[in-house]
């Protein structure tokens, strides 16, 4: 699976399941149906414009950071993470397959990574 599948995927049902074709959806949201024909079948990179990537996901009806995740980008409100280090810790250990201590807290040194209790009592790292 590329990184364009997931994103190619959401925009296909999406359209399928408001009935739209792609030349619709392109005079929808401003876009080179040319463009998108390409990208959703596997031979472009999705729109890097988070404002593009919103366009599309109102006319799709998907939640848009989650269509902005799909295209492989990081939706803008969820920035404000690499300024909240608990919540960054918290979300990166979430979503590690790895375990119990995510990517973040394993590229730091353990001496250096602060030992805390979370609001259930548990260790961050």
């Amino acid at each position: 699976m590329t990184a364009r599948a997931p994103f190619a995927a959401m925009v296909k049902d999406g359209m399928q399941r408001r009935g739209l074709g792609l030349r619709e959806l392109c005079r929808e949201t401003d876009l080179d149906p040319s463009f998108l024909s390409k990208v959703l079948a596997g031979k472009r990179n999705p729109p890097s414009e988070e404002e593009v990537l919103r366009r599309l996901a109102v006319a799709l009806k998907i939640e848009p950071a989650r269509l902005i995740v799909g295209a492989g980008r990081i939706p803008s409100e969820w920035k404000r993470l690499l300024e909240e280090e608990d919540a960054f810790e918290r979300v990166d250990r979430l979503l590690s397959r790895e375990g119990r201590r995510g990517y973040f807290a394993r590229s730091v040194p353990h001496n250096l990574a602060p030992s805390r209790k979370d609001d259930f009592g548990e260790e961050l790292l």
